[in-house]
């Protein structure tokens, strides 16, 4: 559920992660057997330190290519054997990033002038000119705004992406998943509304009649009732096909069959086929690893 670890983070960028945490608590490598007394409120603090790999926000508690515990890439270079007999749903949220960058004051009255300085490597966290995006959206979306170019791009690109490619290297292994896509609109608290990150969470839970889900519009039960009958179904069965949904394929390479999860949820093929297409071109290494 929007939150696909297709690689895990390296050894390098792992120590070099543990040095920034142990510092930030005033210790050394030699002292850092005292982390495990530390009072939390500590620890949470020192666990605040900037990330010497991404280079902004708290340590990234990312998982650890460390070859005992972690001995190969969860999704890389392909679908892992080991889980290969487990069944398995793959979502994503239409407008993911929406939950990150639709309060960011930064983002407000963008204009085509003054969206390639908001589309930087910080922010797409892949190797592409923000004029190259910027193109490529106004083919493929003429009637999209700068700002729907923004959060369509970024979730997209670096936010979709792995998700795209564990469904892929599940294809391609022949153990495929069933995909899903969520379109229902949570609402943030400044008013904006879409499929943003973790709207998923409280439907499937089925925790839609709590304010805080950000998801109790008109129909809001009907799309959690799918949802959470589909993760009890595949939980019980290995198959999330139940009667409150049409029948849901899973993922192939041929059609990428997805489910899209909404008030009439229905199945379709590729979508979001034309944006999946154009950053398949470009190398993909998951955020903070």
């Amino acid at each position: 559920m929007s939150g696909q670890q297709v690689t895990a983070c390296g050894p390098m960028n792992g120590t070099a992660r543990g040095l920034a945490m142990i510092e930030a608590a005033g210790l050394t490598p030699a002292t850092a057997h005292a982390l495990k007394t530390l009072p939390v409120d500590q620890m949470l603090a020192a666990s605040a330190a900037r990330d010497p790999v991404q280079g902004y926000g708290g340590i990234n508690f990312a998982p650890l290519l460390d070859g005992r515990s972690l001995t190969r890439h969860p999704f890389y270079p392909d679908a892992p054997a080991r889980s290969a007999h487990i069944p398995m749903i793959i979502g994503n949220t239409r407008e993911e990033t929406l939950a990150f960058m639709g309060n960011d004051p930064a983002n407000a009255g963008l204009t085509w002038e003054t969206l390639p300085a908001r589309l930087t490597p910080d922010v797409m966290r892949i190797d592409i000119a923000p004029e190259m995006v910027i193109e490529g959206y106004r083919r493929m979306k003429p009637d999209w705004t700068p700002d729907q170019v923004l959060i369509g791009a970024t979730t997209a690109g670096r936010s979709w992406r792995a998700a795209v490619i564990e469904a892929e290297e599940r294809a391609k292994q022949g153990s495929p998943a069933w995909v899903y896509q969520l379109d229902y609109p949570g609402t943030l608290p400044n008013g904006r509304a879409g499929a943003f990150h973790t709207a998923d969470i409280a439907l499937a839970f089925d925790n839609v009649t709590i304010p805080e889900s950000r998801v109790n519009g008109p129909g809001a039960q009907d799309v959690s009732n799918a949802m959470a009958d589909a993760f009890i179904a595949l939980a019980r069965n290995g198959n999330p096909n139940h009667a409150g949904l049409p029948a849901w394929t899973p993922y192939g390479l041929e059609h990428r069959e997805t489910m899209l999860f909404d008030v009439t949820s229905r199945m379709a093929n590729d979508p979001r086929g034309d944006e999946r297409e154009f950053f398949a071109r470009i190398p993909y290494i998951q955020p903070g690893t």
